[in-house]
């Protein structure tokens, strides 16, 4: 996953020329010196038409391990500032229809502060020969840095703001579970907006959309959370046998998953029928705040960002507790098995109850119960699979913890 800086940051770091410049050799970019020279002429081409090129700025900023990023300024004689941030895949296989979608969703549907696209092209066929985004720059600080410094007042404030943001996105839902991508052949827009569409898990055709629907049609049935998954891990379990026709280990893995969510289905864990937005990476790096005297409730959070995971799952899936709010470790990781742990100092606990109030009874309904924490990981490598032996490890940690939970 892209750090907050591959998504859209209000500063730069001290030290982008290298980071960049590395990056180059590192993914064979073409180097930032004459790499500009092509952003530039984007920039009079499609973004601002009407600039003089002494009124545009173009300046490297730290990427990510996904997304090359270039920011754009354009600073007019009436010292009026438009910001704006480039976003270039490095990979070949990369999705930008879905980094689009999900912006463009956010935008269309809800209040959640995040940037708004600006600009896109899925082709090649333009002055910096690849598929590119264009951003607002918004403003801020990344919340990793800046939350220690904090005071009590200002956490409070934003406790209840980050609630809200997740209730929000619980209340955001589809009648079909996936990922939101463009619908079919949208590749290009300038004044048109594209069609959002949905890019369901059980699809059987690669890449195959369906418009996005909030509510099913009068006589629809929606199809149970557990056969989406069966199908699912049956994918998992037929590529595997095509890879490798003596393989065994992702069968026999794949049969285990099945078992667990048969249980979890029997026992009501995965009754939903209607699923909402979740962003699978709410890590204070990816959330932008300002720490102005004025701020409030409202304003304390800028930007949410890197949502290039957000799919609509079942509800659970969005109710990750963020228990760094209460319970901040610097870079230790944190175990959600304690989640719910009562704070011992009362700023703490405050801080806690005021996240909770917000984010509401749904979320309070699926943060801690052990059951939907399983969940959650078990809908985790339906989507993605077993890719490395790190998630063959924590295949087996959830195994461990259900056999735990699930004699009591």
């Amino acid at each position: 996953m892209s750090t907050a800086a591959s998504s859209v940051t209000s500063h730069a770091s001290s030290d982008a020329s290298q980071q960049t410049a590395s990056s180059s050799v590192q993914y064979d970019h073409e180097p930032f010196a004459s790499f500009k020279d092509r952003v530039l002429s984007l920039t009079q081409s499609h973004i601002w038409i009407d600039a003089p090129a002494g009124e545009i700025l173009v300046d490297r900023l730290p990427g990510g391990g996904f997304n090359r990023i270039i920011g754009l300024t354009r600073q007019s004689q009436s010292d009026d500032k438009i910001q704006y941030i480039l976003r270039l895949p490095r990979f070949d296989s990369a999705r930008l229809d879905r980094d689009v979608a999900v912006l463009l969703f956010l935008d269309q549907h809800t209040h959640i502060p995040a940037p708004k696209v600006i600009h896109f092209d899925q082709t090649d066929s333009n002055p910096v020969l690849s598929p590119y985004m264009v951003q607002n720059r918004l403003p801020g600080a990344d919340l990793y840095h800046t939350f220690p410094t904090l005071d009590h007042w200002q956490k409070c404030l934003f406790a209840k703001s980050f609630g809200s943001v997740v209730r929000q996105m619980l209340e955001t839902r589809s009648c079909d579970p996936g990922q939101l991508a463009l619908l079919h052949n949208d590749t290009k827009t300038t004044a048109v907006n594209p069609t959002v569409a949905i890019e369901a898990w059980y699809s059987t055709e690669s890449h195959e959309t369906e418009p996005y629907r909030a509510i099913l049609g009068p006589h629809e049935t929606p199809q149970k959370l557990f056969d989406i998954l069966s199908s699912m891990f049956e994918r998992q379990k037929s590529d595997a046998l095509e890879r490798d026709p003596k393989g065994k280990y992702i069968p026999r893995l794949v049969e285990k998953f099945v078992s667990m969510a048969s249980a979890l289905d029997q026992r009501g864990y995965l009754s939903q029928t209607t699923y909402s937005l979740a962003h699978l990476d709410l890590a204070p790096r990816n959330i932008l705040v300002r720490c102005a005297p004025d701020v409030t409730e409202q304003t304390i959070i800028s930007g949410i960002l890197d949502w290039d995971s957000a799919v609509f799952g079942p509800g659970f899936m969005a109710c990750a507790p963020p228990q760094w709010i209460w319970d901040w470790k610097d870079d230790e990781d944190e175990d959600e098995r304690k989640a719910n742990d009562d704070p011992p100092e009362p700023e703490n606990r405050q801080l806690k109850l005021l996240f909770e109030q917000c984010a509401g009874q749904d979320y309070c309904r699926y943060a801690y119960d052990a059951k939907y924490r399983l969940a959650r990981r078990l809908v985790r490598l339906a989507m993605e699979g077993i890719r490395s032996n790190e998630d063959s490890k924590d295949a087996d940690a959830m195994f461990r913890e259900w056999g735990e939970i699930s004699i009591q």
